[in-house]
């Protein structure tokens, strides 16, 4: 017999004997013993020592691991943890006898009373302590597993993935997934951060929808074997295999040598060389962006509540986007949102006093939508007070306004160093400024001494794999992946990265099993913007929607793409309380200390892994 069936034997036979002592107990204390006896059971003796196996057995199988590793418990300790699981497994013993077996067995209703309930409960309650009292003492006797030394296997082979987006961490799952009968082969996920942010929520930070913890579930909870590194990346040596984290205030620089890696380190903002609006913009690509965003908001209102010049109270009031994609058009409609709704909360601010404005170079925004959907998003944020500046770039930028410009693009390229004058094109007075309108991949790649496309992108063939370089493999923005299904390249949307990330690492799986790679083919499902209370645009699988059934398609399919079911219910909560209660002003970042100058610049630099340049096209 198996050590494992010798342990539910054992306790099964204690709850035998435990029922048996606690019926015997019952018989004596009344005189007519059968009807005693029915009290504590389905009915009879027969039912109570059934019962009593029954919760040994389950006790036996839910807390093996206790038995298992009692050597380094302390004995006192270890007994209270028998006893209190014991006398839990003995209650819901006697919920599912006397309200679910009993009632189906004779056929009656369950009836809850004092005469009737108490008796079998307390009768239970002692046989489940009997049953973990017993386990303990007999621990000596029972098969302990934990107690055998176990060699644990030395990693012989090592796979590093770098970038803790989805496309990063979906190749450690499925690695961890493929590799799990192979403990010599070590998974290695880089990340600046020890959590996942689900980019399509972000605008739902910065509104104060939701908290930003809600959104971001911890690395960990991902994985089993799969060891997290928290780090950022300052270069890969190819050549060597190794990747070099930098050294920080808290840790010194550190080396992970690897076999096989993959790379998804996401994009991070092209500011286009103008270092006028890489000095004065927000950016919104991190929580990190969000939260300080979200922070600025309140900070404007806060101060254009007592400031008396009512041209620097329009200043203050008056936020600018750059960027008409997903990601601008999401953030500006959650920014009116949460703007207009904190006007109650100032007496000095009145509505008119609040604008919002973006700036985007095309005819419209939404591109990557249809024109019908663009067009009808566009008019329902200029009636909720959105103004646009269409056909425009943003050509500079001071800590206290905005300047922009409806000349050609040609133009502009070719003077692009004016445009960093004060005096440059149209002025718009603002101290909030957030840029969205370009991304570029990561500096890590121009580390790894390999040939980038000109956008600076790694070439990868169908495989995922880099070409010309063995054993790197890459996903997400990174990379141009050929489309077999269209014949040109992949676009850098966060549903694609995501299905590169699983290929990505499947494929590395397969080539250290030596089984056959698989090819990425994806098209895409479809498009979803939220464009702020109640109200968004869809395309899915070129159907499309808009208005209040839109808006709950996106909430509905971001709220089930969010990882774990804590963060769902979590968010689902904050949803509830938002319908019922104004936002949150609680302001968490001090901004008292910051002079004009620098209250922008002081803000974090955007972490370099958001698995897409959109963030609200994940279908």
């Amino acid at each position: 017999m198996t050590p494992p069936i010798q342990r539910l034997v054992a306790t099964a036979c204690i709850g035998v004997l435990a029922a048996s002592v606690v019926a015997g107990l019952i018989s004596l204390q009344q005189p007519t013993t059968a009807e005693a006896v029915d009290v504590a059971s389905l009915g009879g003796l027969a039912g109570v020592l059934l019962v009593g196996a029954l919760v040994g057995v389950v006790f036996g199988v839910m807390f093996r691991d206790v038995v298992k590793n009692t050597t380094h418990i302390k004995n006192t300790t270890h007994m209270a943890q028998h006893l209190a699981k014991g006398a839990v497994v003995g209650v819901v013993g006697w919920l599912i006898a006397d309200f679910i077996a009993r009632p189906i067995l004779t056929q009656t209703a369950a009836v809850v009373s004092r005469e009737i309930a108490f008796a079998p409960l307390i009768a239970y309650g002692i046989v489940g302590l009997l049953v973990g009292l017993g386990t303990h003492v007999s621990r000596r006797w029972l098969p302990v597993e934990a107690e055998q030394p176990q060699l644990i296997p030395e990693i012989s082979r090592r796979v590093v993935v770098v970038g803790g987006g989805y496309a990063g961490v979906t190749a450690a799952q499925v690695l961890e997934r493929e590799l799990k009968h192979d403990p010599t082969v070590g998974i290695f996920l880089v990340s600046q951060t020890n959590y996942l942010v689900h980019t399509p929520m972000l605008s739902e930070v910065s509104s104060s929808a939701v908290n930003p913890q809600d959104i971001s579930p911890p690395l960990r909870n991902f994985f089993k074997r799969v060891q997290v590194v928290q780090g950022t990346v300052k270069n890969v040596q190819v050549d060597d295999k190794q990747v070099i984290l930098a050294a920080d205030a808290r840790s010194p620089e550190r080396t992970l040598a690897f076999d096989q890696l993959i790379l998804a380190p996401g994009g991070v903002p092209n500011f286009f060389g103008n270092e006028r609006v890489a000095k004065h913009a927000f950016t919104f690509k991190s929580l990190a962006d969000a939260m300080w965003l979200r922070n600025q908001l309140i900070d404007c209102f806060e101060r254009a509540d007592l400031e008396p010049d009512e041209t620097k109270r329009r200043e203050l009031l008056t936020f600018v986007v750059a960027g008409g994609g997903f990601a601008g058009v999401e953030l500006i409609g959650g920014l009116n949102d949460f703007a207009r709704g904190m006007v109650s909360y100032y007496p000095n601010v009145t509505a008119a006093e609040v604008s919002l404005i973006l700036v985007h170079s095309r005819e419209r925004i939404l591109p990557e939508l249809s024109a019908s959907l663009g067009d009808y998003a566009q008019e329902k944020l200029e009636q909720r007070g959105v103004s646009f500046k269409l056909n425009t770039r943003v050509t500079g930028a001071e800590a206290d306004a905005v300047f922009i410009s409806s000349e050609s693009s040609s133009s502009e390229s070719s003077s692009s160093e004016s445009s960093s004058s004060e005096s440059s094109g149209e002025r718009i007075p603002s101290r909030t400024f957030v840029w969205t309108a370009g991304n570029k991949p990561s500096p890590i790649l121009a580390t790894l001494g390999v040939p980038l496309n000109k956008r600076g992108q790694l070439e990868l063939d169908t495989e995922l794999r880099v070409i010309g370089v063995p054993g790197i493999w890459a996903a997400g923005d990174c990379a141009q992946i050929p489309d077999v299904t269209t014949g040109a390249f992949c676009p850098p949307t966060a549903q694609h990265a995501l299905r590169e990330g699983k290929l990505a690492g499947y494929n590395v799986a397969a080539s250290l099993k030596g089984k056959p790679i698989k090819t990425f083919q994806y098209k895409s499902v479809g498009s979803l913007a939220a464009l702020g209370h109640q109200l968004a645009v869809a395309e899915v699988m070129g159907v499309r929607f808009s208005g209040f059934f839109a808006w709950l398609m996106w909430r509905a399919i971001y709220l089930m793409k969010l990882p774990t079911l804590q963060k769902q219910l979590r968010v689902g909560l904050d949803w509830l309380l938002d319908v019922f209660f104004p936002p949150d002003i609680v302001q968490t970042i001090d901004f008292s200390s910051a002079t004009d100058d620098v209250q922008v610049t002081t803000a974090p630099q955007p972490i370099a892994e958001s698995t897409a340049a959109r963030s609200g096209d994940n279908a």
